[in-house]
């Protein structure tokens, strides 16, 4: 089986040689910082509403009422997106600012950072989901690439 990259000839580009223009960068930079930033705010919300003192009048309460696991399914859902578009965020902002691709340190400084913001919000059965399905998307990076 030959290799994608024996493939090529002289002067073809590929996928991950193209740079896009601008303004798309510039616009979709916009669009992720801001689903950041609503994911952030929700998962900051579920952490307020999850303390002792309101947890029976707020809106996490009355999901555990009708079923505990939708709660944590909730909680690792939304770190998760958080991973994606704040990973996404970085990417396209180093990409835009210095013409240089994001390597993969950026991305695994997020993947910790993103565990341990887990971990100190909700608790380590949730942090362990959230990182499993973290790492699933990184694999998905990886797997973009040539």
């Amino acid at each position: 089986m030959k290799h994608k990259s024996s493939s090529l000839k002289v002067g073809e580009r590929t996928v991950s040689d193209e740079t896009p223009e601008r303004s798309a960068m510039l616009r979709s930079t916009i669009f992720t910082v801001l689903l950041t930033a609503v994911f952030v705010i929700l998962g900051l919300l579920f952490w307020a509403w999850s303390s002792p003192d309101v947890i029976d009048t707020s809106p996490v309460g009355a999901i555990n009422d009708m079923n505990p696991a939708i709660t944590i399914l909730l909680e690792v859902l939304i770190m998760l997106l958080t991973f994606i578009f704040l990973s996404v965020t970085v990417i396209n902002l180093k990409l835009m600012l210095t013409n240089i691709r994001a390597g993969w340190t950026e991305v695994i400084v997020l993947l910790i950072f993103i565990a341990i913001m887990t971990y100190a919000m909700f608790e380590l059965f949730v942090a362990a989901a959230t990182i499993i399905l973290c790492l699933g998307f990184v694999v998905y990076l990886y797997l973009l690439q040539d």
